[in-house]
C-alpha cells in the first residue's frame, strides 16, 4: 500500500469515501468535492529542459520552484492517505490566509526519502507560474509552501494507476536498471512518484519516477 494511490480520488469521485466523510462535516466535503471537480479539466505542468535522450530513458533539468506539500510519515491505512491529500485541496479551495482559491498544477508528486527514522512521504502539487510569487499561506500547520531546488532527473513514462508502493518501488528498480547498463548513477535516499492524469481518465496514463542524477 502506498501513501500516493493516485490522491485516491478515484475512490473519492466514486462516491465512497465521499460518503463517509460527509457524515461529519458535508459543508467542507462539499466544498472538497468543487474543488476536486474544478481541477479535472486542463492542468499547467512545470517546465523542463530535456538534457539528453538515452535509450529509453530521459535526462532533464528542472527549475527550482515552489511547491504545496504536507507530510506524511510511514505507510498508514486508505483513510490517512486520503486525508493527507484533502489537506491540499483544502488549500486550494481557500483553506489560506486569504480565503483564496487557487488551480493545482501537475504533476502531483511524492518525494519519497530514507531517513536514520524510516521512510518519509512529501505529498505535493506543483504551484501554477501566476500563483509562484503571489501564494497565500495555509493556515493548517501541517500544510506548507516549500521550495525544491534546480535538479537533474533521470526518467522515463509509464502508464496505468500506479495505485501501490510496489509498483512505484518496481519502475524505479527497472529504471535503475536500465541507467546502470548506460553507466549513469542515481541518489538511493531520495526519489520522486509524479501523476499526471485525472482518475477519470482511463487511457493513455502517464506516470514517471524521477530519480536525481548523481
Amino acid at each position: 500500500m502506498s501513501p500516493f494511490t493516485d490522491l485516491r480520488v478515484k475512490e473519492y469521485l466514486d462516491g465512497t469515501d465521499l460518503l463517509n466523510a460527509c457524515t461529519s462535516n458535508p459543508g467542507l466535503e462539499l466544498q472538497r468535492f468543487s474543488t476536486f471537480a474544478s481541477n479535472l479539466g486542463p492542468q499547467e505542468e512545470i517546465k523542463y529542459t530535456v538534457l539528453r535522450r538515452g535509450s529509453g530513458y530521459e535526462e532533464r533539468l528542472y527549475p527550482s520552484k515552489n511547491w504545496l506539500c504536507t507530510e506524511q510519515k510511514g505507510i498508514n491505512g486508505n483513510e490517512d492517505q486520503i486525508q493527507v491529500f484533502l489537506r491540499l485541496f483544502d488549500y486550494l479551495g481557500g483553506e489560506n490566509d486569504q480565503n483564496r482559491k487557487l488551480k493545482m498544477g501537475i504533476p502531483a508528486s511524492i518525494e519519497y526519502k530514507v531517513r536514520a527514522e524510516g521512510k518519509v512521504y512529501l505529498a505535493c502539487f506543483f504551484l501554477e507560474e501566476k500563483d509562484q510569487s503571489d501564494y497565500p499561506t495555509p493556515t493548517n500547520k501541517d500544510v506548507f509552501i516549500t521550495r525544491r531546488p534546480e535538479m537533474t532527473v533521470f526518467t522515463r513514462k509509464f502508464g496505468g494507476y500506479a495505485t501501490t508502493e510496489s509498483t512505484w518501488m518496481a519502475e524505479a528498480d527497472s529504471l535503475r536498471t536500465l541507467l546502470k547498463l548506460a553507466g549513469e548513477n542515481t541518489q538511493s535516499d531520495t526519489m520522486y512518484w509524479n501523476a499526471y492524469n485525472s482518475p477519470v481518465k482511463f487511457w493513455n496514463r502517464r506516470n514517471e519516477v524521477w530519480l536525481l542524477k548523481e
